[in-house]
């Protein structure tokens, strides 16, 4: 499959650009990679962040007008697209049919959606009819174009096995020794099954969806975000791995680096780079600044998770009967 004529480039053969995301201030997992072969823009979605966002109102719509072009932008100097699941921070299923006209669309298939996912992706695939130069259903998929090599996961979990949300597909790239990998919605990853193609991957640059802990309560507990730092602590010390940014999900909460410090700290015992797509790009996630200039929005009181509480909370769940034991030995393999 042949899009354009080989863009000519010099030095790193693979360059990964964080378009738009949560530390940006907005609801996206929006990536572009490069290669002289191909460009591919993963996720053009983007949304408003919730009153939960330590930002006034209208500076998280200025903030969504301004990555809504950055993202149509990335779409216009792409040749192709891909689509990990169908939600509206993924793709844009209602405005700008026009970003995948004369474009080769890479999606996720449709079988087994869920229902509401299944509703949005029937309206637009009607809405962009005729406008992609080609749909390719890319489930467990891959391709080549010359020396570069795309290539789609089987579905796995958004969150953990059987959650509501359904399946995505994780997308990597990848020319001679340079790899990327986009895992999309993961939350964090909590299933090992998922981190076992993470890592099988053997890449170098990682774009993860870190776990939701402002849902923890709700959609999400704290057991479930001790095994995505665990599972993220397995990743960072994989012998492939330069860099991680860990973003998404995880950059809506200001209490994130609390949450994550042992993840954090591990990076550095490991002398690996792990950031949001704001702290890896030198800044500070937004989420951060809003809370610095504004204030709380919903938590006023939180602590660091430390190794200690991991235990205690793990060794709980195991006499519950909800939790194998494996856990705990994990634990102290991969995070102590």
């Amino acid at each position: 499959m042949r899009l354009t004529d080989p863009i000519v480039r010099e030095g790193p053969q693979v360059s990964l650009h964080h378009v738009a995301f949560d530390s940006f201030g907005v609801m996206s997992m929006c990536t572009r990679i490069e290669t002289p072969e191909l460009i591919v823009t993963i996720d053009p979605g983007v949304s408003l962040q919730s009153a939960a966002f330590p930002l006034p109102e209208p500076q998280r719509r200025e903030l969504l007008s301004r990555h809504e072009q950055a993202v149509a932008d990335s779409c216009a100097r792409s040749q192709a697209i891909a689509i990990s699941h169908y939600h509206l921070d993924h793709f844009d299923p209602r405005r700008r049919p026009e970003l995948y006209a004369g474009k080769t669309l890479f999606a996720k298939a449709l079988d087994r959606l869920p229902p509401k996912q299944l509703a949005l992706a029937t309206r637009f695939f009607k809405a962009i009819d005729g406008l992609p130069s080609e749909i390719v259903w890319a489930d467990s998929r891959r391709f080549k174009f010359g020396k570069t090599e795309l290539g789609f996961s089987a579905p796995v979990w958004h969150g953990r096995h059987d959650a509501e949300p359904g399946t995505v597909i994780m997308t990597d790239v990848r020319r001679g020794r340079e790899r990327v990998l986009v895992t999309s919605d993961v939350i964090g990853p909590t299933e090992t099954g998922t981190a076992d193609l993470i890592c099988a991957a053997d890449c170098r640059d990682l774009v993860i969806d870190g776990y939701a802990t402002s849902l923890i309560g709700r959609f999400a507990s704290d057991v479930e975000l001790i095994k995505s730092i665990i599972n993220l602590c397995r990743i960072l010390a994989h012998k492939t791995v330069r860099t991680v940014c860990l973003d998404h999900h995880a950059a809506r909460d200001y209490r994130y680096p609390a949450f994550l410090r042992l993840a954090y700290d591990k990076a550095r015992q490991l002398k690996k780079r792990l950031g949001t797509a704001a702290e890896l790009a030198g800044k500070t996630s937004l989420v951060l600044e809003g809370y610095q200039n504004y204030g709380p929005t919903r938590w006023h009181k939180w602590r660091h998770l430390d190794l200690d509480t991991c235990r205690r909370t793990l060794e709980a769940a195991i006499a519950a009967g909800t939790l194998d034991p494996a856990w705990l030995t994990s634990l102290d393999r991969w995070v102590a």
